[in-house]
C-alpha cells in the first residue's frame, strides 16, 4: 500500500494541473455552453475519487490522517477545497463557470507543496491522539469549514473585482466568463453555510475531546486559548453572516465585504495564531 500512496502523491499534483487547464481552456475561450459541462462534472469527480483513496491508503499505512503536519495539511486543505467547490456550485449548477479555474488553480498549488514535501520528510512515531478518531473527525471538519470560507473569499474576490468593473464601465476578456453578481453571491453564500456546519461540528468534537482526554489545563485555559478564540469567532462569523442575510435582508457588496473578513480571520487563525503555540493544540 505504500507504493500506492507515493503513486498517488505524484499523481495527484499532475491531475489537479491538467483539471486547472482544462478550466482554463473554458474560462479563457468562447465555447458552446454543451462543450463546457461535457467532462467538467465527471473529471472533477475523478480527482475526488482519487484524492479520497490517497487519503484513506496514507491513514492505513500511517495509523493517522493527514493532520499531522502543516504539510498533510495542505492536501487535506485542497482536497476539501475543490469538495466544497463540486458540491456548492458545479454540482448543483447547469453553467460552468470561471471560478472553476481559479479553485483547481489553488488546490493544484496546495497539493503540489504537500507532495514535494511530504515525500521528502519522515513520517515520526504517531502521537496517540492523532489515532483518535474523534479528534480526526474534529481537525477534517475543521478543515472543511477553513476550506469553505477559502472559497467564499474566492466568489467575494471575484464579485468586488466583477462590481469595479461595472462601476467603472471597464470590461475585458477576463470578465466574459465569470458569473453574474447574483450567482457570485448566491455561490458565496452556499459556501458560507457549508463552512458554518462543518465549524459547528468541529466545536462540538473538540468539546467531546476536553471531555474524554485529559488535556492538563483548567476551563478557563481551554476557552482562552487562541485557536479556541479564533475558531469560535470565525464560526461567529459565519453564523452572523448567514443571519444578516436572512433577518436583515443585507446584500450585495456589504454582505460581500463582511463574508471577506471572515478570510481576514482565517487567515490569522491558520498562521498568526499557529505560531504563539499553545498548551494542547501543539501537535503540528
Amino acid at each position: 500500500m505504500e507504493a500506492l500512496v507515493t503513486t498517488l502523491r505524484v499523481l495527484l499534483p499532475a491531475v489537479y494541473a491538467g483539471l486547472t487547464l482544462y478550466f482554463a481552456r473554458t474560462f479563457f475561450r468562447t465555447v458552446s455552453q454543451t462543450e463546457r459541462l461535457k467532462y467538467a462534472v465527471p473529471a472533477a469527480y475523478l480527482v475526488l475519487a482519487l484524492h479520497a483513496v490517497y487519503i484513506g491508503t496514507y491513514t492505513a499505512v500511517y495509523h493517522h490522517d493527514l493532520v499531522a503536519t502543516v504539510y498533510e495539511l495542505f492536501s487535506l486543505l485542497a482536497f476539501t477545497l475543490f469538495a466544497v467547490y463540486v458540491f456548492a456550485e458545479l454540482r448543483t449548477s447547469r453553467e460552468t463557470s470561471g471560478t472553476g479555474f481559479f479553485v483547481t488553480a489553488v488546490s493544484f498549488l496546495l497539493q503540489l507543496v504537500s507532495s514535494i514535501t511530504i515525500s521528502g520528510e519522515t513520517i515520526v512515531e504517531t502521537r496517540t491522539i492523532l489515532r483518535d478518531p474523534i479528534f480526526n473527525l474534529h481537525v477534517t471538519t475543521s478543515i472543511f469549514g477553513y476550506a469553505a470560507l477559502m472559497l467564499a473569499a474566492i466568489y467575494g474576490s471575484l464579485y468586488l473585482l466583477l462590481y469595479r468593473a461595472i462601476r467603472r464601465n471597464e470590461f475585458g476578456a477576463i470578465f466574459e466568463h465569470i458569473p453574474s453578481l447574483e450567482r457570485l453571491e448566491r455561490y458565496g453564500l452556499r459556501a458560507t453555510a457549508f463552512g458554518f456546519i462543518f465549524l459547528t461540528f468541529s466545536i462540538a468534537l473538540g468539546a467531546v475531546l476536553y471531555t474524554r482526554i485529559p488535556l492538563g489545563v483548567s476551563t478557563a485555559q481551554f476557552l482562552t486559548d487562541p485557536k479556541v478564540l479564533m475558531t469560535l469567532l470565525v464560526w461567529l462569523l459565519f453564523g452572523v453572516t448567514l443571519l444578516v442575510r436572512k433577518v436583515v435582508h443585507l446584500e450585495g457588496r456589504r454582505l460581500v465585504l463582511f463574508w471577506m473578513s471572515g478570510f481576514a480571520l482565517t487567515i490569522l487563525s491558520m498562521t498568526i495564531v499557529n505560531w504563539i503555540g499553545t498548551s494542547f493544540h501543539s501537535f503540528l
